[in-house]
């Protein structure tokens, strides 16, 4: 059996050195290695505790999504509202519309009649004195009935289209002015036998129409 001596041979002159192992390996590696940190025992990481942050989040995200879900209903609320108030003006509107007099001032004056300026009124009657100092009677009517269009199309009763009949003139007079409807058909019936139904038309027929427009026109000034 071989006994390994721990005393120090006896050539060592130095004898046993009293100095810590790690002292000495942690000093020779900083001699050896370039990277200091190399040396520094490596510890292990401390174990985390999951954290509690994710819940809070999820708390805050709930009441945000509550929140918008009141702001919509809210809104759609004040929607349905509002239209149920515009819907109950539009309604009252349309049944004063419907009440409304035909002949009110206001619903006469709001109206837009169509004006042909390519002849006044005035031209049209001296136009119609000519044609009766000549003895063309029948022109001087139809002269006549051009005029007294023209001066109810200039305060917005009926309109003046060249080539309108006068059913078309008889029914815009109805609508707006009734009490003044009466008196324009009979000089609408007078234009309509001297120029379509080739009636004889004499002076007396021409003062007769001038009587007839002359009536109309202070019916119709006179708003009655």
């Amino acid at each position: 059996m071989i006994r390994v001596s721990t005393a120090p041979p006896p050539t060592d002159p130095l004898g046993p050195i009293g100095q810590d192992a790690d002292k000495v390996r942690d000093a020779a590696c900083h001699i050896v290695s370039q990277n200091a940190a190399s040396c520094t025992p490596t510890t292990a990481p401390r174990p985390t505790t999951p954290s509690h942050g994710t819940g809070n989040f999820d708390v805050v995200g709930t009441l945000l999504w509550i929140l918008l879900a009141v702001a919509v209903v809210a809104l759609v609320v004040l929607l349905v509202r509002w239209g149920g108030q515009r819907t109950g003006r539009w309604k009252r509107r349309a049944e004063q519309h419907a009440d409304a007099d035909p002949t009110d001032d206001d619903v006469v004056e709001a109206r837009v009649v169509a004006i042909d300026r390519s002849k006044e009124p005035g031209e049209w009657r001296s136009e119609a004195d000519e044609h009766r100092r000549a003895g063309r009677f029948r022109d001087a009517v139809r002269c006549r009935y051009r005029a007294l269009v023209g001066d109810l199309a200039r305060r917005g009763l009926i309109d003046e289209i060249p080539g309108r009949t006068t059913g078309e003139h008889r029914d815009q007079m109805r609508e707006v002015r009734p009490a003044v409807s009466p008196e324009f058909n009979e000089a609408a019936e007078l234009f309509d036998g001297a120029w379509y139904g080739h009636v004889d038309v004499d002076a007396a027929d021409d003062d007769h129409f001038t009587a007839l427009a002359r009536n109309v026109m202070a019916a119709a000034e006179g708003r009655t």
